[in-house]
């Protein structure tokens, strides 16, 4: 588990977080108060080292309500009476908690997101399931293996 943002940035020897521009101090002030209890370590890192798309395409945002992914056109598509015709009848998805923000994605219809009320980790939402599983026990582990894929 990384604990602390020097050793999560000595892992990224390609560089893949460089294209990351740093959130103000004062619009990090204002992601806090308005997610109260999000992760500290989420907040170091957008502060220090930025949001946006990494040099793998890799995207790290502002936090958003993850119940927003439910208006997504794969999310609808997925939870649609077309879509059980097709392939029958899913088993019943989990649960999007109230508090979930998603701050992360690849691109795919998965949405990386923080979830206060379940402590520092960082879940998977797949928007197929829906399902929200844990990914990483917290943010910098998230980062060192999801997002720059920590080499062994």
């Amino acid at each position: 588990m990384i604990n602390n943002l020097v050793d999560l940035l000595d892992l990224d020897d390609k560089n893949e977080l460089s294209s990351l521009q740093p959130v103000s101090h004062r619009d990090v002030l204002s992601i806090a108060e308005l997610f109260p209890n999000i992760s500290e370590q989420y907040l170091e890192f957008i502060r220090s080292v930025g949001t946006g798309s990494t040099t793998r395409d890799f995207t790290i945002y502002e936090p958003e309500r993850a119940r927003l992914v439910e208006q997504h056109p794969s999310f609808r598509i997925y939870q649609s009476d077309a879509y059980r015709s097709v392939y029958g009848r899913r088993p019943e998805g989990d649960l999007i908690p109230d508090d979930a923000v998603a701050i992360g994605d690849s691109g795919a219809s998965w949405r990386y997101c923080l979830c206060p009320s379940l402590g520092e980790a960082v879940f998977c939402l797949d928007m197929g399931g829906p399902t929200f599983e844990t990914e990483a026990e917290n943010f910098f582990s998230f980062v060192a293996e999801t997002v720059i894929r920590k080499r062994k």
